[in-house]
């Protein structure tokens, strides 16, 4: 849970959103990975064995460290977490074993996910993220039996609604991936969930100040009655330190076992101050840092809270709309964890698959008598960092867990309380400060104001209605926004739509590795689901299949491609795809959830496969939001979709140009890539006679208007702006294209007889291959085979100028 302060939110579909689907031409080749059919060297059969054994032994050494550390860092919290479910003063004399059941809950969630997820290495404990709605619903269980009620009763009425409320949760978590429905649990803005994560904070705060002092807090008043002793004070701070220390190491230092050895310093201070100081543990008691000693619960204390028989039952069915809140926050909550470990990974997970997982583990805790779990993303992207690919570090944890549970000893009497406490302020201060504060920077501040909105109206009435007015407070915000953009576009924009007269055939290959996308309306946080699938629908990654290939030229195997989400894509041979343009031309606005829930997710998907994202038109309050939440940098953003494509175009045919540098100097290297659009990749070579290189300077004019069309041109180096005026000049303002390198110009008229109705101007020293009319006749005369071959490159060029033309005038 911890994951959805960092990692953006998934959420509905749009209204007026569309999504134009990738161009689908194709120009760069790759070359295939080749791998040598037999090794040239030999290792000794004793040397290798001896090898192995070795490595077996280290890795099963690593996992059972990571299986340690992780347990240390699982167990403390889980007492914690125990205070928070039960914070009512009606179970304060059974703590003992109801904490044992929540670490044995957690040992339940980790056996589920050691089994069934698919990464061995997953860390899966009892989550914060249904803890507020079961101690929802212990406290209204409580509140609604009275006073008249035993004390065992409320227990017994308690932990079975619990239970069987987690089970039925696992049993629609289940549901929805089995129907891959995992998206319907985020059509909640963000916002929302921003004021329920801090309301999180609030509980944790409370629970660590419980923890520190042995009483009763679980509300504001009860929190202002404890500071009336000063000595409470005083047995907070230590706590309150510790939490400050671990946020501060987390934020600050990278490597992974920072957090877990700040957290074993503490208790190792604690005694050694005790030894400095000549105090006892006797003493430490008397004083209230540690909890006295007394009974531990036993495992037969564990089975003796169900008793079945003073079940109030009538109490299940009240706690139904709790229970529906509490399905769409673990739902959203597993979602958004699978989806920031796999971020990390920089791998694909079946999202659907986990979410099954995630369900299926709490089936078995709730029918245990368990509580919701779901993934750790912090301690599962740990263990997943240290490529400890093994599930013996899940069993340690799972072993650690159960001997807790058994012992016959109670931990918290040997350990001080505020080392507790201190993973609770930890993650109280993590949850407020980033939501509370931070969010500021990152939304506008009408929905910094939704989160404190929907953050008050839960402290203030309860969890599932105050959920439900941050909801509605986000869908008037929604509306405000939208009714706010303009209805009149006052742009005055000079036509491109007549700038494709000229296209370049190369251009047009190339557009297979630049996916333009153009969104529509206003982007808000029902929109994210739409985005999101369309975008990665879109978007074409290479799908290694382990063998090489030799050939310059790609096969049907080593150009295989697939979608990012990991489905096949329509065209197995297309182009992966290296740029990404998101053209906001016709988008009237946004909100933060879509920012981040759509467009941050995408940026890292895309940032894994090595795929550059560009923004095109975008206005500056979406591009202010695009900014403050990470998702682009200033270089990132185009004035128009044209600059763009431009931009990613001129990148595409440097690389290919700064690799074949010496093959573009021939006019035949050119010819040849052009033929293989048509599915003729024979030597072109002998027209190289027939071509003249030359090299000009910048300002040089190759043909203007009204000219008759005495030849064409292969560029192979430098840039040419091609432009329209009826009176032969070009101004900047009516420039059609821009010609890069690898690009035919001047051919349509050139085979029309047509004169010219362009003019071409060199914008930087260029290179060029030109073939005038008398050589062209002379190419006819004396090779009419490789006339004809030329002639069907030529047309492919015509054909998709043309076509270019007619789509550029019907829109």
């Amino acid at each position: 849970m911890a994951a959805m302060q960092n990692y953006p939110k998934m959420y509905g579909t749009v209204m007026q959103t569309g999504v134009v689907n990738p161009a689908s031409c194709q120009d760069l080749i790759a070359d295939g990975d080749s791998q040598p059919l037999l090794s040239n060297t030999g290792t000794p059969t004793a040397t290798k064995m001896q090898a192995s054994s070795n490595q077996q032994v280290e890795q099963l050494a690593n996992s059972l460290l990571y299986g340690v550390v992780n347990a240390i860092r699982a167990i403390p919290t889980m007492y914690g977490y125990a205070v928070i479910i039960f914070s009512h003063h009606t179970f304060a004399s059974f703590m003992p074993a109801l904490s044992k059941l929540v670490i044995f809950s957690s040992a339940v969630h980790q056996l589920m996910f050691t089994l069934l997820s698919s990464m061995p290495f997953a860390i899966g404990q009892v989550q914060d993220a249904g803890l507020i709605f079961l101690s929802a619903m212990a406290t209204s269980i409580c509140n609604s039996l009275g006073d008249d009620v035993s004390p065992q009763a409320k227990v017994a009425t308690t932990i079975v609604t619990i239970g069987i409320a987690t089970a039925s949760l696992g049993v629609c978590l289940v549901i929805m991936g089995r129907f891959k429905l995992a998206a319907l649990a985020s059509y909640l803005p963000m916002p929302v969930i921003g004021g329920y994560l801090a309301f999180i904070g609030v509980f944790c705060l409370y629970a660590g100040l419980a923890l520190s002092t042995g009483l009763v807090v679980n509300d504001f008043s009860s929190m202002l009655h404890m500071f009336d002793d000063a000595h409470n004070l005083l047995l907070c701070a230590p706590g309150f330190l510790g939490g400050a220390t671990l946020l501060l190491v987390s934020q600050n230092f990278k490597n992974p076992f920072a957090l877990s050895t700040a957290i074993m310093i503490m208790p190792v201070l604690f005694f050694l101050v005790l030894a400095i100081g000549g105090i006892s543990l006797e003493d430490a008691r008397d004083n209230g840092w540690v909890d006295p000693v007394e009974k531990t619960a036993s495992i037969t204390d564990l089975f003796s809270l169900f008793d079945f028989s003073l079940v109030h039952w009538e109490q299940i069915p009240k706690q139904v709309v709790t229970w529906l809140g509490m399905v769409f926050i673990v739902a959203i909550s597993s979602s958004l964890d699978v989806v920031a470990i796999e971020i990390d990974m920089g791998s694909k997970l079946n999202i659907n698959h986990e979410l099954k997982t995630v369900g299926w583990s709490n089936v078995v805790s709730g029918l245990l008598g368990g509580y919701t779990g779901s993934y750790i993303f912090g301690q599962t992207i740990f263990t997943c960092r240290s490529q400890t690919s093994s599930r013996i570090v899940g069993v340690c944890v799972i072993l650690a867990e159960i001997a807790i549970v058994t012992v016959p000893v109670s931990v918290m009497s040997y350990v001080p309380r505020f080392f507790l406490a201190a993973t609770l302020f930890f993650v109280a201060m993590d949850l407020m400060l980033e939501w509370l504060v931070l969010a500021y920077r990152k939304m506008c501040v009408r929905e910094w104001a939704v989160v404190w909105l929907s953050f008050l109206a839960i402290n203030l009435v309860s969890l599932d209605v105050g959920m439900l007015i941050g909801i509605g407070l986000a869908a008037l915000n929604f509306l405000l926004s939208y009714v706010q953009v303009p209805v009149v576009d006052t742009r005055l924009e000079c036509s491109h739509e007549m700038k494709r007269v000229v296209e370049r055939t190369v251009i047009s290959r190339k557009r297979g590795a630049i996916a333009h996308f153009e969104f529509r309306g206003f982007l808000f946080f029902a929109s994210v689901v739409q985005i999101l699938k369309s975008v990665q629908r879109g978007v074409y990654i290479r799908k290694t299949n382990g063998a090489g290939d030799e050939s310059f030229l790609p096969t049907s195997s080593s150009m295989t491609v697939q979608c990012l989400d990991g489905s096949p894509a329509p065209n197995v041979n297309a182009e992966p795809t290296e740029y990404v343009v998101m053209d906001f031309t016709y988008v009237s606005g946004m909100d933060a959830t879509a920012a981040r829930g759509a467009f941050l997710i995408l940026k890292k998907y895309c940032r894994t496969r090595g795929i550059s994202i560009v923004f095109a038109n975008v206005l500056p309050s979406i591009c202010n939001l695009l900014l403050k939440n990470d998702v682009a940098e200033d270089e990132s953003f185009y004035p128009t979709a044209d600059s763009a494509l431009e931009f990613c175009e001129s990148h595409l045919t440097h690389d290919v140009g700064s690799s074949r540098t010496d093959s573009l100097e021939s006019a035949s290297f050119l010819l040849q890539r052009l033929m293989n659009e048509v599915g003729d990749s024979q030597s072109l070579e002998e027209i190289d006679q027939y071509f003249r290189r030359r090299e000009v300077p910048v300002g040089y004019e190759f043909f203007h208007v009204a000219e008759p069309s005495t030849s064409f041109f292969l560029l192979a180096n430098g840039q040419v702006s091609v432009c329209v005026d009826e009176l032969g000049k070009a101004p900047p303002t009516n420039q059609m294209k821009m010609i890069l390198p690898s690009a035919m110009f001047g051919e349509v008229e050139f085979f029309s007889r047509q004169r010219r109705h362009t003019t071409a101007t060199a914008t930087e020293p260029c290179t060029v291959f030109e073939m005038t009319r008398k050589q062209f006749d002379a190419l006819q005369q004396q090779a009419p085979t490789l006339s004809i071959r030329l002639r069907d490159v030529i047309v492919q060029s015509m054909a998709l100028s043309i076509t270019s033309l007619t789509i550029s005038a019907s829109e």
